[in-house]
């Protein structure tokens, strides 16, 4: 009976290193091998730089979490048949997208034409910076305006997602800088400035107020006084225009014998 009841250590081991081995086995297959299979290839590039862009960043469809970046490069160390060398420095950025998230499966020749239909629709790439944490992601979207038509002077590996206008980059790196000022500022700090200030004008306001007060009783004199400077002027005006030589000698001068 007391044997029985020993613990049998051979299956306990046994159960834990199953577990062990069944938790190793969800988290190879999340991680890597199980998501390998809904993923299909694309590609884009830039002329411009892709601070910020590396391996593993996030590629956004619309908002979108669909993807990772798998390769960052140029265009003239992945393809050797370049007929413009000016493409050559073009940076190349290869896409590893979900199936998945953009909702079409089967083979990857029918993910391939599902996603050249959303690149006729006017889909481009662009690279935007996170403005916190100084990572970039690309982001993937339709613009507002006509695209022209993209010629590169290459044979692709994968469908090509062009990129966005220059103009459209600048305006979107200018929108986050803003988004990047804005996260920097202490509106904390400003708050507490513009009280502080709005106290001290109240202040300065109450000194000016208690000012008037005082010298209350002395506005009627100052008045008198004004109004008979006025008077003055009023009168030296009516005797310079009755006698404009009265500025040129001190006194009327005699008149002459003739003239009496």
């Amino acid at each position: 009976m007391a044997a029985d009841s020993q613990p049998n250590y051979a299956k306990i081991g046994f159960f834990i290193l199953a577990g062990i081995a069944l938790v190793v086995g969800t988290l190879v297959y999340l991680g890597g091998f199980g998501a390998e299979r809904h993923e299909f290839i694309a590609e884009t590039h830039f002329s411009y730089p892709v601070s910020g862009l590396d391996v593993g960043s996030a590629v956004n469809f619309r908002g979108v979490h669909v993807g990772t970046v798998r390769r960052i490069s140029f265009i003239g160390a992945e393809y050797e048949d370049i007929g413009n060398p000016n493409d050559r420095r073009q940076i190349y950025v290869e896409l590893a997208l979900d199936k998945r998230r953009f909702r079409i499966g089967g083979k990857d020749s029918h993910v391939n034409e599902a996603l050249a239909r959303l690149v006729e629709r006017g889909l481009h790439a662009t690279v935007s910076s996170s403005g916190v944490t100084g990572l970039s992601k690309i982001e993937l979207n339709f613009p507002k305006i006509k695209r022209e038509d993209e010629k590169i002077s290459w044979r692709p590996k994968y469908i090509v997602i062009p990129p966005a206008p220059a103009f459209l980059q600048s305006a979107a790196d200018s929108v986050t800088q803003i988004l990047d000022q804005l996260n920097r500022m202490d509106f904390v700090t400003a708050w507490s400035n513009v009280v502080e200030v709005t106290g001290t004008a109240n202040i300065l306001l109450q000194d000016v107020t208690t000012l008037i007060q005082a010298q209350k009783g002395n506005v009627g004199e100052i008045m008198d006084n004004v109004r008979e400077a006025s008077i003055g002027l009023r009168a030296f005006t009516d005797e310079i225009r009755a006698n404009p030589a009265s500025l040129l000698r001190s006194s009327t001068p005699e008149p002459l014998d003739e003239t009496r």
